[in-house]
């Protein structure tokens, strides 16, 4: 009986086993049918990744010109290092390499590789830009030791006005994984060059071209032996701007030393002539990597180099907005040009003290004479008797407290407030004294130079147009400006705005020799009145200093050119933004030299110290 069952337990061991047997070979042919018969199609592709490897060929962008065709914008070409992150074993040889031969620490090329976790673990990785002639030799004589790296000629953005124009033109750089989900972008890859701002971003589908595709056939060790037939890429279409480069240039040396914005344009079209903002910065830095630390500093700067302030920072008009209350005063019916206002220096309403600039008062002045010496009690008593939403929906004829619709990202609308504003935004009643304010445009009011620009160019012409940048296509038409201010309450201002530059007003240094200019000046505290007064001297300090403005347009009888000029903290507008007006009037003037320009000549302005 012993013998029998020890017979047993060798036979019921080898049953098992052959369970076991049939069990594994089971497992193993069902891996071998998911591997080739399930997923033939993704191995099949990684397997040809292997030993195909593709780089991405970025495409020219479209240069950028000017009007007149001169280049604004280019691209040049250079050879930049690229890494394969595909064959694990040697990546950790390779970093180390790298960072010997590009003098980085290797935690820096490791933040590099994982900022890039986005691309594909096939696409290649941009480690160093712009590599000499003797870097390259360097590596070429070790390609055959480290096959990850590979170096590849690319188009590079080139600005070679350097600053020039720098906010209007914008910057580009590498697709981030945020922009790559952004509306419009969604043909292009990681890895690719987009812009970031001005022209270079909203002309970006049509600059940015097709790019194209190289492909290297690679040995089970990634060394290349065999360039296969590459896709072609095709280069971006330029775009023609309305920036004249003359203009430009004299503009943005005039602006030199300020913190501040000039633009200029055409009253007829709306066109952009120039457009220069302060302070900036030279998108050639971004044409290549922008290093952290100067990133940084840029983003950190106090004076916020990358804003448009032509577009994205809001201002109170100052003195300014007293061609908007004159007009809306005259539409209204609540003055005519005959009628005379007593300025003696002070007036008290509602409880408090306003002020003239003129501390002995103007005397007795009329509309023009009020916007030649820039009266305020005449304003006071013409807001008060506006008030405040009145004054809101005349200003918004002219395009204030909204968007013009230039062809630039980031436009602000500005702010022209009423009662309803107040209420929404600060739960709190509108008070008249805030209207006496508004009337000079002080207080809760705010408008960026573009749109001061567009609202003197309609006192020029009568008509509102939609300010623009890029030329538009044969065929592409534009919106019609639109008529919107009757012409006989036109002259009247019109004539205030010439003897203000002409006639001994607050804008006689933006007068040119040969080529009338009309315009108006502006002043706008940073610090009360009392408070300047109690500081005495540490008031003119630049942080206290008022901020200045001037906007005009020239030739008077025929406006061809609108200026608009703030400069912050710099002093008053005659004294500051008038002369750097003038230099710019004086560059288009020389260079256009109409023939027949100017008003007649104007009967001496009345005597301002008898009554009407």
């Amino acid at each position: 009986m012993a013998v029998f069952q020890n017979n047993r337990d060798p036979i019921e061991r080898l049953y098992w086993l052959g369970w076991a047997f049939f069990i594994i070979v089971l497992l193993l042919f069902s891996r071998l049918w998911y591997l080739s018969v399930a997923s033939f199609d993704h191995y099949d592709r990684v397997a040809r990744r292997n030993h195909i490897r593709t780089v991405r060929v970025l495409a020219a962008r479209g240069p950028i010109e000017d009007r007149n065709g001169r280049i604004l914008v280019e691209n040049t070409y250079g050879f930049d290092l690229m890494l394969f992150r595909d064959e694990k074993p040697g990546l950790d040889r390779t970093l180390q390499f790298l960072a010997k031969f590009l003098q980085v620490s290797r935690e820096e090329l490791e933040e590099r590789l994982r900022e890039a976790s986005h691309y594909s673990l096939y696409q290649p990785v941009v480690v160093s830009q712009g590599l000499t002639l003797d870097q390259i030799s360097f590596l070429m004589a070790r390609r055959s030791d480290h096959p990850l790296l590979d170096i590849v000629e690319r188009p590079r953005r080139f600005y070679p006005h350097g600053k020039l124009a720098a906010h209007v033109l914008g910057y580009v750089g590498e697709i981030s994984s945020d922009e790559l989900s952004r509306p419009g972008l969604e043909a292009h890859r990681a890895g690719d060059v987009i812009g970031k701002s001005g022209i270079e971003r909203v002309g970006n589908q049509d600059l940015a071209g097709r790019n194209g595709v190289r492909r290297i056939r690679v040995d089970s060790q990634g060394r290349a032996f065999e360039e296969l037939a590459p896709i072609a890429t095709t280069a971006g279409e330029g775009q023609q701007l309305t920036i004249d480069l003359g203009i430009q240039e004299v503009t943005e040396a005039a602006l030199e030393g300020y913190t501040g914005a000039i633009v200029v344009l055409d009253p007829g079209s709306g066109e952009i002539l120039a457009m220069a903002s302060r302070p900036t910065f030279d998108p050639n830095e971004f044409a290549t990597r922008i290093s952290s630390s100067r990133w940084k500093e840029l983003t950190t700067h106090p004076g916020r180099p990358f804003q448009n302030r032509s577009i994205q920072n809001g201002f109170p008009p100052g003195s300014v907005f007293k061609i908007v209350m004159a007009l809306a005063g005259l539409e209204s019916q609540v003055i005519n040009s005959r009628q005379r206002v007593l300025c003696t220096g002070s007036q008290r309403l509602f409880g408090h003290d306003f002020r003239c600039s003129a501390a002995g008062g103007h005397g007795w002045v009329d509309l023009e004479a009020a916007l030649q010496y820039s009266c305020n009690i005449y304003f006071y008593q013409l807001g008060r008797n506006l008030g405040i939403d009145r004054i809101q929906a005349f200003a918004r004829q002219f395009g204030l407290g909204q968007k013009t619709g230039i062809d630039l990202p980031g436009e602000i609308r500005g702010l022209v407030p009423s009662r309803e504003w107040k209420r929404e935004t600060k739960g709190t009643p509108w008070y008249p004294g805030e209207t006496i304010s508004v009337s000079i445009g002080q207080g809760p009011i705010l408008a960026t130079p573009l749109q001061m620009a567009v609202a003197v160019g309609a006192v020029a012409t009568g008509r509102l147009v939609q300010p623009h940048l890029r030329r538009p296509a044969p065929g592409d038409s534009r919106g019609e400006p639109q008529t919107v201010f009757a012409p006989e309450r036109l002259e009247e201002i019109r004539t205030g705005l010439w003897r203000a530059v002409n006639q001994s007003g607050t804008a006689q240094r933006a007068r040119v020799e040969g080529f009338e200019v009309a315009g108006k000046t502006g002043t706008v505290q940073t610090i009360g009145r009392s408070s300047r007064e109690r500081m005495g001297p540490a008031a003119r300090v630049s942080r206290f200093r008022s901020t200045a403005w001037f906007v005009g347009y020239a030739p008077a009888s025929n406006p061809q050119v609108v200026v608009a000029v703030i400069l912050e903290q710099a002093g008053s507008g005659g004294a500051v933004a008038a002369p750097v007006a003038q230099k710019i009037l004086q560059a288009f003037h020389s260079r256009n030299a109409p023939s027949d320009v100017g008003l007649p000549v104007m009967a001496r302005a009345p005597d301002l110290s008898t009554p009407p």
